[in-house]
């Protein structure tokens, strides 16, 4: 478990591809027999976009926790050793006295 802060849930500010923004706005200016048909295969194709960047926020921030609590494992796993070699130092010390 690690003890380091988290960024919020979720992206700050929701970034589509402007294609996708651009083909929308298309479609919504079409007569209304055309985008009836359309509208909703553009609209699905934008929750998909929705998903797929919220998925890859969600998995670029496990990756950067990850990453710290590597670097905090290494870190104790140094101090640990550092902390077992003094005491060899030591134990040896006493066995020559």
């Amino acid at each position: 478990m690690s003890l380091a802060p988290c960024r919020p849930a979720s992206p700050a500010v929701e970034s589509l591809p402007a294609e996708l923004l651009e083909l929308r706005e298309r479609v919504l200016s079409l007569p209304r027999e055309v985008r009836a048909e359309l509208e909703p295969l553009i609209e699905e194709a934008v929750e998909e976009a929705r998903f797929r960047s919220r998925v890859l926020y969600v998995a670029r921030d496990a990756l950067e926790q990850f990453k710290l609590d590597l670097e905090m494992a290494r870190f104790d796993l140094d101090a640990t050793r550092r902390e077992r070699e003094n005491l060899l130092r030591i134990l040896d010390g006493e066995r020559h006295s």
